[in-house]
């Protein structure tokens, strides 16, 4: 598995507050970090108990809360 790390202004799954996946945040809680294969249930999205990609989108994304503005 390879390790993939990206800003907060990539509106997907490993970004978002909804997305159960295991990840991340870089020390400067400036970019998440997450394995590209892994894969996490939606809790809330608009995929709701789906298991989902961490490239994977949709239209109620919310930024996750541990990474900065």
């Amino acid at each position: 598995m390879s390790q993939t790390s990206l800003p907060p202004s990539f509106k997907n799954c490993a970004t978002c507050a909804f997305w159960g996946g295991a990840r991340t945040a870089n020390p400067t809680r400036s970019l998440v970090v997450f394995e590209s294969e892994q894969r996490g249930e939606c809790l809330g999205g608009g995929f709701n108990r789906a298991t989902m990609n961490p490239l994977a989108s949709c239209s109620q994304w919310e930024k996750w809360s541990v990474l900065r503005d």
